[in-house]
């Protein structure tokens, strides 16, 4: 028989202490292998300091972020990428923004082009070295994941060249909309793996990429879900 290989990914390292936290506790019980940091927020360096022991155990990437939090950019450089209190518009809101335009991009490629970068650089001198791929967080357009590429693998191309192009997959469908406490807490995605366990085992490798972690309330306030 054979023994399929199991791979977690755990996007958003950083997007606060809590969620953080629950990923170093995956991480230090070797569950979780690679995970993706914001460097735009407040307490990126905190975070980067508890992650550091696991180093050398893991792929450190880097989750691309324009719709949470404050830019590393002043705001007057990126204008089409923020609201008026300087904060990054929402994945809802620049996907709203994006059914008004005629190329479906509300955002300036050039902006976005100047805040991957600045949060590329910030990454570097953090952690001493490029990040190990990258990852698009939330919001993303094709022409988005077209812009950058830096030398570093993006998550997808790196997943090509494991699985190869015939990657049958599963987007949130145990995920029960819209986001109310109700359904957050009636969705189960161990329950849905364990239904689908038969056809899953059956295959080599087994990727599981979501949001670990504990949850505080800084999250409660950064995202709907």
């Amino acid at each position: 028989n054979t023994v399929m290989k199991l791979l977690i990914q755990a996007d958003d390292y950083g997007i606060t202490r809590a969620v953080s936290s629950g990923i170093v506790f995956g991480i230090h019980h070797g569950l979780v292998r690679n995970t993706g940091i914001f460097t735009n927020m407040d307490w990126t360096e905190e975070c980067l300091d508890m992650i550091k022991p696991y180093l050398d155990q893991i792929d450190l990437g880097i989750d691309l972020n324009i719709s949470t939090g404050r830019p590393i950019l002043p705001t007057y450089q990126i204008p089409t990428l923020v609201n008026q209190e300087g904060i990054f518009l929402t994945s809802w809101e620049s996907r709203k923004r994006d059914e008004f335009c005629e190329d479906k991009n509300h955002a300036s490629m050039d902006e976005v082009y100047q805040e991957f970068e600045a949060q590329i650089q910030r990454f570097i001198e953090l952690v001493g070295k490029k990040p190990d791929y990258i990852h698009g967080h939330a919001y993303t357009t094709e022409m988005i994941c077209q812009v950058q590429k830096y030398g570093i693998p993006y998550t997808s191309d790196i997943w090509d060249k494991l699985f190869g192009f015939d990657i049958s997959g599963y987007r949130i469908p145990w995920y029960i909309k819209p986001a109310t406490l109700e359904n957050q807490i009636n969705s189960s995605l161990s329950q849905y793996l364990l239904n689908h366990k038969n056809e899953l085992l059956q295959k080599e490798y087994c990727l599981v990429v979501g949001h670990m972690g504990y949850v505080d309330d800084e999250l409660l306030k950064l995202s709907s879900y």
